[in-house]
């Protein structure tokens, strides 16, 4: 088949991620990790491909937003009924440019979000459609940010989603003290992850809460604060809160399915059922990472919720390490469909969901620890993005 679109895609990476503005992703890419990079193989293959850094532990909305302000330049508004609403700044970091020219009706993109980028990718292309009418009510009209006015579903072409959280991943209620002291302990280093060298080499993006400061153009220090730090989880507007199912069910609630907008989705698996056990019950195969495991067999061995009124059921025990698969097969309440049962091209607004991929939740996008064979992961990537630009606009 001929192409006949080639629109840039725009890789968002999930929670803790980061991109090409940040010193890490040019030792270990996020996209690629040990098996090389996979943004150059992409677009050594003719793809035109971009990989920007936004909030690592922001919540889906505020990390919409900084993403929408990169895509066309300027300052990241989070709105002022959303600012005002969790109590952080309205403004964010000014990008002098944006992250290429021409984006539009014309030159839409094709959005790649792995873990958490699914559900930013997702939001962003609602209110690019849909606007909020939340915001619109509480901003002057000579005030407001155009991603909340809507009037653009003409502007994403695809969404891909990698292993992605749709619906959350009961890690948080299997082992919730150990993830409490995990969020503890990211928001701190966020906050003194400021102008040195840590964050030069890993910068958080999270000024919106003042853990650091954006003025002149570059990032400066603030003050190690537990008091901000505290604000920022109380709030429940972060990625920690976004990841519950109950916070995942409240963010899905703010997105729809598009009806102008090819779907994919790639979930993964790397668990199996525990050979000797009575009950139903997953446990990681040799070859997950290392560092996952202990995760892995946390989700693998919760079945029963009885926090916050969300049901689960043993097709919640097989994961990645981090996410259970059913997770990320796609969000529940949208049109969807193997991608194996489909006759003939696929259609906008239906998710695609591909056979369940062999890999870990970083495997999937190159592996830490035990890295994905790259002469394996890049032709999923390659062969992807050719059929997307194989489709119909």
């Amino acid at each position: 088949m001929k192409m006949v679109t080639n629109y840039p895609f725009i890789l968002v990476h999930g929670m803790l991620g980061y991109g090409q503005d940040d010193l890490v992703n040019k030792l270990a890419p996020y996209y690629g990790m040990l098996s090389g990079n996979l943004r150059q193989y992409l677009t050594d293959q003719g793809f035109e491909v971009y990989d920007p850094s936004i909030g690592k532990l922001s919540s889906a909305w505020d990390r919409a937003c900084e993403l929408y302000a990169q895509l066309v330049g300027g300052t990241v508004d989070y709105g002022i009924a959303h600012s005002q609403k969790y109590g952080h700044k309205r403004f964010g970091r000014t990008y002098d440019k944006p992250l290429f020219e021409g984006w539009g009706p014309d030159k839409k993109i094709n959005l790649v979000g792995h873990s958490f980028g699914g559900a930013t990718i997702r939001l962003l292309a609602t209110l690019l459609a849909k606007g909020s009418e939340a915001e619109i009510a509480a901003t002057p009209k000579d005030e407001i940010s155009e991603l909340f006015t809507g009037g653009k579903e003409d502007w994403v072409f695809s969404i891909t989603a990698i292993a992605s959280v749709h619906e959350g991943t009961t890690l948080m209620y299997g082992a919730p003290k150990a993830c409490d002291k995990l969020e503890d302990v990211t928001y701190m280093l966020c906050n003194i992850a400021g102008d040195n060298f840590l964050g030069k080499f890993y910068e958080s993006h999270m000024e919106q809460w003042d853990l650091i400061g954006w003025e002149n153009g570059k990032v400066v220090n603030r003050p190690w604060s537990r008091q901000k730090q505290r604000a920022v989880k109380e709030s429940l507007d972060n990625v920690w809160y976004d990841l519950t199912l109950k916070g995942a069910k409240e963010v899905n609630e703010t997105i729809e399915c598009l009806p102008n907008v090819y779907y994919f989705s790639w979930p993964c698996c790397k668990t199996s059922q525990l050979f000797f056990s009575e009950k139903p019950k997953h446990t990681p195969r040799f070859t997950m990472c290392p560092l996952f495991q202990p995760f892995s067999r946390v989700i693998g061995s919760y079945s029963v919720n009885d926090i916050n009124d969300i049901p689960i059921d043993t097709h919640w025990l097989a994961n990645d390490g981090v996410v259970p698969t059913i997770s990320e097969t796609s969000p529940f309440d949208e049109p969807h469909m193997d991608l194996h049962d489909l006759k003939g091209e696929p259609k906008k607004g239906m998710w695609y969901i591909y056979d369940v991929f062999p890999c870990d939740h970083l495997g999937i996008i190159g592996g830490f620890l035990l890295p994905t064979s790259a002469s394996k992961m890049q032709p999923w990537y390659r062969n992807h993005f050719r059929m997307i630009n194989q489709l119909k606009k």
